[in-house]
């Protein structure tokens, strides 16, 4: 949540703070009182030895306690429940079925100055942000803020509730992660711009880019497994930022004699919605094969397939580099 602190508020709180800082010296001059000490775990939490010792994450410099993990395929995996109460009291979590949503709409926030042996609190301005995050065991995507997130290795759960990768929870927090090889732990940080949450998708994503590669990745790998989709819009974007090709999307594509749904006009069908995920999902990051700049049916004798690198093939495409 960010914070606009007025400064006529600043001023009362600093201002009463002093008083109250000047009178319990007075009411207190012959007895020396210690400042409170600041724990990273609840006052009146119970929290067992053993997860105190082997909790692998740190945030902001202090190992998170209470969460719930799992490594699977080589990914750290946390349950969005236990993430969430960690990091973000103002978020309601809801779960059922197999299915996690988060929300959280708040306006204001209270500013708390701790003094020794008092607290002030007062409500401020808030720049008002929001989050709305779902995500449902067997899917190898999660959504927040209207922003679709790749999940390679799908969104499961652990002890009953649903997990997310922990990059995926830090990019929906707008956190960094980085592993801390004198710790040995995954350390967490906030960053210091760009809020509390990742940004909403109506800014994030350039709309031209999203028509031209949701349509691209239609007309085709509509019918491929997700990770071909991705693959395809895989090749578009690193053409995009190859400075081989042209600098625009649109000529990208419609490049001569490149993607045949330019040349025959079948690139403008309306996308399905996997489709357009799947393009949301490239904008954001996804990855599924790297360096790959052409790819053609599976079995062709093209000029990429004599004279190019293989990658892979995925479903009924093979890519090359």
């Amino acid at each position: 949540m960010r914070i606009r602190v007025t400064g006529f508020v600043l001023a009362v709180l600093i201002a009463v703070s002093l008083t109250l800082s000047a009178f319990a010296s007075t009411e207190t001059e012959n007895t020396p009182v210690e400042p409170p000490q600041v724990s990273a775990i609840p006052q009146n939490a119970v929290v067992p030895a053993a997860v105190m010792a082997e909790s692998p994450f740190t945030l902001d410099g202090m190992t998170m306690y209470g969460l719930d993990y799992e490594v699977y395929k080589d990914t750290n995996y946390i349950t969005v429940e236990s993430f969430v109460a960690a990091v973000d009291r103002n978020a309601v979590v809801e779960e059922e079925n197999g299915t996690v949503i988060v929300t959280s709409d708040a306006a204001a926030s209270v500013v708390t100055v701790i003094g020794y042996g008092w607290v002030i609190s007062g409500t401020a301005n808030a720049e008002k942000e929001t989050l709305s995050l779902t995500a449902k065991k067997g899917n190898y995507y999660a959504e927040a803020n209207g922003r679709v997130l790749y999940v390679e290795n799908g969104v499961i759960t652990v002890n009953g509730k649903v997990a997310l990768p922990v990059r995926v929870l830090a990019k929906i927090f707008n956190m960094d992660v980085a592993y801390d090889s004198v710790s040995m732990k995954v350390a967490l940080t906030r960053r210091e711009e760009g809020g509390s949450y990742l940004e909403d998708a109506d800014t994030y994503y350039n709309q031209d880019t999203l028509y031209w590669l949701s349509h691209i990745i239609h007309a085709e790998s509509g019918n491929q497994p997700l990770r071909g989709k991705i693959a395809v819009g895989n090749v578009v974007m690193n053409r995009l930022a190859s400075p081989n090709f042209p600098n625009t999307i649109y000529d990208v594509l419609f490049q001569k004699n490149q993607f045949s749904p330019a040349m025959s006009g079948s690139i403008y069908r309306d996308p399905n919605a996997a489709s357009v995920r799947a393009a949301k999902m490239v904008m954001d990051g996804a990855e599924a094969l790297e360096d790959v700049l052409f790819f053609n049916r599976k079995g062709m004798n093209t000029r990429a397939a004599r004279n190019r690198t293989f990658v892979a093939t995925i479903g009924g495409h093979s890519f090359y580099a």
